[in-house]
């Protein structure tokens, strides 16, 4: 999975880490200073405002996908970890983060904020002695249960930490108040309604039971970037991203795409079997594709008149994530 790991390299791939309703997210500009190391079976990038790293083992499962999202699509490959690890459901310290990712943090106390998914330790990092204190004192208590010292979190910004099996994601940036919008760049989300309902991940990401996403990588979309803005087309970043989703993805769905592809660089118009339901995700999927890479395609006007674009929802939403998830 080296070939996975190399994506560390290229500013416009996103990563996550984190559960349905806590997620950690890591982006980074073109021009943005980056130290990144490489060797099998690891990889990590770190910026002045977060790093990922993710290792990997012999028990992960790639799995890759692709979806409409917005009014365009999103494509993905996650790391899928066994689902049972056990993840604490209290508010935990765990002392001194020797593993952090720069030396400057390794005295820093981590605290695990007990969200209660089987694969990942959401956890806050801080020196600061009015924060840790708030913190030991809700210490074996649900985050709901944390009251004050939700606040000070929100307040004081401390670095967010989400750990799994096979990666961790810190962010340095501060936490935008209940009203604010999530920074560019590396962000988390931490929304408690979404982790009442105990999922690992959305129900739009095809992970089999019994796993977790580990770590997802986000492929470099090839007319936006991951924030969802337009971009100058980049038909080889298509081309990348359709190898990995025909490598990683599921044997169905990945033949029902190839079908559908051949089809309208052959057919003037959508063949019957092409207009069944169980093929409509693909055709919008490969619609959408050809709309913005090639949009003077001569079978894509005959195509729409009898596949009429979906309702969409949420033009230049972020690519990186479920829209549920903030």
């Amino acid at each position: 999975m080296d070939d996975l790991l190399a994506w560390i390299d290229d500013p416009d791939a996103g990563w996550s880490v984190g559960t349905f309703g806590a997620l950690a997210e890591f982006l980074r500009d073109p021009d943005e200073e980056v130290s990144l190391t490489r060797a099998p079976g690891r990889a990590t990038a770190v910026t002045a405002r977060g790093g990922i790293a993710v290792q990997v083992a012999d028990d992960v499962v790639p799995l890759a996908w692709e979806r409409r999202a917005g009014d365009s699509w999103s494509q993905a490959v996650a790391l899928c970890v066994p689902a049972d690890a056990g993840g604490r459901s209290v508010v935990t310290e765990l002392g001194p983060d020797r593993d952090a990712l720069r030396a400057e943090d390794r005295d820093a106390v981590l605290v695990d904020l007990g969200v209660g998914a089987p694969h990942l330790a959401a956890c806050v990092r801080t020196s600061d002695a009015e924060l840790l204190a708030s913190l030991r004192a809700v210490e074996g208590r649900p985050l709901a249960e944390a009251g004050a010292a939700i606040g000070l979190l929100v307040e004081g910004g401390p670095h967010r930490v989400f750990r799994t099996a096979v990666a961790r994601l810190e962010v340095f940036t501060p936490i935008p108040p209940p009203d604010g919008t999530s920074p560019d760049g590396p962000h988390t989300h931490l929304l408690p309604r979404l982790l009442a309902s105990g999922r690992t991940h959305a129900a739009t990401d095809p992970i089999p039971p019994g796993r977790a996403p580990g770590a997802t990588l986000h492929l470099p979309h090839p007319t936006r970037t991951v924030e969802g803005r337009a971009i100058t087309p980049r038909p080889e970043r298509h081309r990348h991203a359709q190898e990995a989703l025909a490598r990683f993805g599921e044997p169905a769905v990945v033949a029902a795409k190839a079908a559908v592809t051949e089809a309208l660089a052959a057919s003037a118009e959508p063949p019957p079997w092409a207009l069944t339901r169980g093929y409509r995700a693909a055709v919008e999927l490969a619609l959408r594709q050809v709309e913005e890479l090639e949009p003077g395609h001569p079978h894509l006007a005959r195509w729409r008149a009898q596949v009429p674009r979906e309702r969409s929802e949420g033009a230049g939403q972020p690519l990186t994530h479920d829209p549920a998830q903030g």
